[in-house]
């Protein structure tokens, strides 16, 4: 549906000089990307050369000494998105259609890629964000964004009084160190933000085609290095702030440290692995990876709070 079916293409059998007349004379009435596509018989894709290997060439050889033969080819049948993902990683100026036969039949250029892409992550953020996958929700009566957007609000209320029912269920130690209340809201939205961004920034990579699944313990261990790091950072300080707000119980800053320490490390490996795992069994991460995440990050992130909370200040 987005390819072209006017483009460039040379049978094997012709010599450089020939091509070259070829190309002179076609350059105005074809799609011109800098690629030459290669053809044997009855059109049946054999390489691809580029105009500069053909100007590069003695005139006397012919074009299939001199083609690569291992030519990136998507199918007819092939979804818009995956053909975009193709090109964006391998950084293609086109890519040839071929049929069942490996017949050439058209090729799809960047700048019609470029649309795909535009199109299919605007789609990613809307359903990432729970508001559904038409970019035209604006526009929608007011029933029909409710209809959209409630399931995903109802997912974040049923991770709310979870954490409704754990915070209750921590009341005896709430009730000893009342302090420990203060910092629920900082931890909780610590982890989802660091979550949010790890899995969007996935997301996003898969979406373009920068991240795969042979990948999977590259990344996952990158996000969790910064998760860490930041991790360390910001524990430090909330844990400094901790010790100099409240004098007491003593370890006040340490259970806090170590909280948003573990937390946000928790977090940004979560946020990274989930969505991989989700294309891996063939789910669309940008449904499932939003409110999922920040929500499960949330009911996480407090119970292992006062699990430390306890622990470490024997309450």
């Amino acid at each position: 549906g987005i390819m072209s079916p006017d483009f460039m293409y040379l049978n094997e059998e012709l010599t450089v000089e020939k091509a070259i007349s070829k190309v002179q004379k076609r350059s105005e009435e074809k799609e011109m990307v800098f690629y030459l596509y290669i053809t044997h018989g009855d059109g049946h894709l054999t390489g691809v050369l580029s105009l500069r290997e053909l100007l590069l060439h003695p005139m006397h050889q012919q074009l299939k000494n001199i083609m690569n033969p291992r030519v990136i080819s998507v199918t007819t049948d092939m979804d818009q998105g995956e053909v975009a993902h193709i090109v964006s990683q391998y950084n293609l100026l086109a890519i040839p259609v071929v049929d069942a036969t490996f017949k050439l039949i058209g090729i799809v250029t960047v700048d019609d890629v470029i649309d795909v892409i535009r199109e299919e992550a605007t789609e990613d953020f809307f359903q990432m964000a729970g508001a559904g996958k038409d970019n035209e929700i604006l526009l929608k009566p007011l029933h029909q964004k409710i209809i959209l957007r409630a399931p995903w609000l109802f997912a974040s209320w049923i991770g709310g009084i979870t954490a409704m029912f754990i915070i209750n269920g921590f009341q005896h130690e709430l009730q000893k160190v009342l302090a420990l209340a203060s910092f629920i809201p900082i931890i909780a939205g610590m982890g989802g933000n660091i979550a949010t961004q790890s899995s969007t920034i996935v997301v996003r990579g898969m979406a373009t085609g920068r991240v795969n699944m042979p990948q999977f313990f590259q990344i996952v261990g990158r996000e969790t290095l910064v998760g860490i790091v930041l991790g360390v950072m910001f524990g430090l300080l909330l844990g400094l702030m901790a010790t100099f707000r409240y004098a007491t119980p003593a370890y006040l800053g340490v259970v806090v440290g170590i909280s948003v320490c573990s937390v946000m490390i928790m977090a940004a490996s979560l946020g990274t692995i989930i969505p991989m795992l989700l294309k891996r069994f063939h789910i669309d991460a940008a449904i499932a990876t939003g409110p999922f995440i920040t929500t499960s990050i949330d009911v996480l992130g407090i119970s292992l709070y006062f699990s430390v909370a306890k622990y470490m200040l024997n309450i």
